[in-house]
């Protein structure tokens, strides 16, 4: 089971995925939609790569940071789907 604010930012990129590990997701839209502080939610998503929930895409990293890209992976979906049948 993973901390709740990381749950939470596991959500948004599933979200603006739509759980597609395929569809990349651009960091700004995900400090966007946590609405959270951008270093908060870039260490939040640091620790979920780490876990292997998330991973930075493997498109060339561009100059500036705040354009990183990330993708959902089949762990982060598995991750979601346990906890949410742990709520019902």
């Amino acid at each position: 089971m993973i901390k709740s604010e990381l749950k939470r930012i596991l959500d948004v990129v599933a979200d603006l995925s739509q759980k597609d590990v395929k569809k990349d997701v651009l960091e700004t839209e995900i400090i966007s939609q946590s609405r959270l502080a951008d270093i908060e939610v870039r260490s939040h998503l640091n620790e979920l790569e780490w876990l292997h929930l998330v991973k930075e895409s493997a498109l060339p990293r561009p100059s500036h940071e705040e354009f990183r890209i990330w993708n959902i992976t089949e762990e982060g979906l598995q991750e979601l789907t346990h906890q949410d049948s742990k709520q019902s």
